[in-house]
């Protein structure tokens, strides 16, 4: 189904404004997620690194407590060393809080094991030294609690190394999110100008278009009423020439023959004449209510005697049997006439001809849609032609002027309708006319 122009700009708007609110998204996103990752950093790995620092400071201040004590027998140094146990316990337990990852609680595991021994160590010496076993005491002291202090010191360097490399990776990860983001955002805004370019070329090709059009139509209708006023004139006065002699050779038949010849080629001009008038200046539609299914019959009775000679069979379908409207009565009948000439015309040795009419729902603003639709098994349409129909001044046909149906698609839009074709060439055409029932007119149906 072909998409209305305006519906597609409405479209590309409604995709404009979709890419610009998902930008508006995508920025509200970038910076909750990076102030969210910046709180993360500032919260959980600035806090273990805080903690394994602090962790390892406790340690250090515990350094040397055993051997001043065992130099000179203070006792102020266990009391000392008691408070600065109590410290490494607070910010060991602190450390286990905050650490976050499988390497960070291994270490931990390993330095609360190595603690563990240190302590053992230490408590041992000062027992020795308690007991009178100095030299014991210090062999403990430079050998075994040595190497413990060493390894419990490394193994916080350990812990403070992690955390650091934790904070530089979540800030690259950080930087990472930030230039994806910002990609995206800067692609999508250049989707949205892209998209605006587009849109503003089209628009401005569709308004050019129809400006060229709308000039194009005002010079043809100003030439076709001009043209067609010039016609009627001299039709005018031999018209009244031929009824004056039509009545001096009333006793001559080959005379009376071919003046109604003339007469009737006389006629067929005029009529050609008002289809330039009816292009020039189209009337308003003077809205009646009538039966539309009697203005279809009386068209077709008028074709009866063409749709004979041709050996073309007409059939009817109708909704029901009234369908009153609101319609210019003549309008819908020129509409009705053209396209029906149409049909006729593209079955030249004979064929089928069904004329349907259908209700459907309507919608806010309307009561309901009137559909009526033509189906010929006529010569079809070819598809590069199928544009062109509905432009004035276009026919395949040796003796048309193109006006036909212009003319009835012109009418179906000043009744607020639309008529669309679907063709093929050999395969017959269906016309579809679609006239809304305005809502204080929902017509009805008997």
């Amino acid at each position: 189904m072909k998409v209305a122009f305006s519906h597609r700009i409405i479209g590309g708007l409604a995709v404009m404004a979709f890419l610009l609110i998902l930008v508006g998204y995508f920025t509200f996103i970038t910076t909750k997620n990076l102030q969210n990752v910046s709180r993360s950093i500032m919260k959980e790995n600035v806090s273990s690194l805080k903690a394994a620092e602090e962790l390892e400071l406790a340690l250090l201040n515990q350094k040397g407590m055993v051997s001043s004590y065992i130099l000179d027998g203070n006792p102020e140094w266990l009391r000392t060393l008691e408070e600065k146990k109590r410290d490494f316990d607070i910010w060991f337990k602190n450390a286990q809080e905050v650490a976050l990852t499988p390497e960070e609680k291994r270490i931990l595991q390993d330095i609360r094991a190595l603690y563990k021994v240190y302590d053992n160590q230490r408590n041992r010496a000062i027992g020795l030294y308690q007991g009178g076993n100095v030299t014991e005491a210090k062999g403990i002291l430079l050998n075994d609690m040595k190497n413990s202090i060493d390894a419990l010191y490394q193994k916080c360097e350990d812990l403070i190394l992690t955390n650091e490399s934790l904070i530089v990776k979540a800030e690259a990860s950080s930087r990472r999110n930030a230039i994806k983001m910002t990609s995206l955002i800067w692609v999508t805004i250049l989707i949205t100008l892209c998209l605006g370019l587009v849109m503003g070329f089209l628009i401005a090709r569709k308004v050019g278009e129809q400006l060229v059009q709308s000039a194009k139509m005002a010079s043809l209708g100003q030439l076709s009423a001009t043209i067609a006023h010039e016609i009627r004139n001299p039709l005018s006065a031999i018209k009244m020439r031929v009824h004056s002699l039509q009545e001096e050779l009333k006793e001559n038949l080959s005379a009376k023959d071919d003046t109604a010849v003339i007469n009737e080629e006389i006629n067929r001009m005029e009529k050609i004449v008002q289809n330039f008038l009816d292009f020039a200046r189209p009337p308003e539609p003077n809205l009646q209510r009538v039966d539309i299914h009697r203005v279809l019959e009386s068209t077709v009775d008028f074709l009866s005697p063409k749709v004979s000679s041709q050996k073309i069979e007409i059939h009817k379908r109708w909704e029901a049997v009234s369908l009153e409207v609101e319609i210019d009565k003549e309008q819908m009948r020129q509409a009705f006439l053209n396209i029906l000439l149409n049909a006729i015309e593209a079955m030249p040795h004979g064929g089928r001809l069904e004329i349907s009419t259908s209700m459907k729902n309507g919608d806010r603003k309307s009561a309901g849609v009137l559909d009526i639709e033509f189906k010929d098994t006529g010569v079809g349409i070819p598809p590069d032609l199928k544009k062109k129909l509905f432009e004035p001044f276009f026919t395949t046909k040796q003796t048309g002027i193109g006006l036909g149906l212009f003319i009835a698609s012109r009418i179906i839009q000043m009744h607020k309708g639309v008529i669309t074709i679907n063709s093929e060439a050999g395969g017959g055409t269906r016309l579809n006319m679609r006239l809304p029932i305005p809502l204080k007119d929902s017509g009805t149906l008997a």
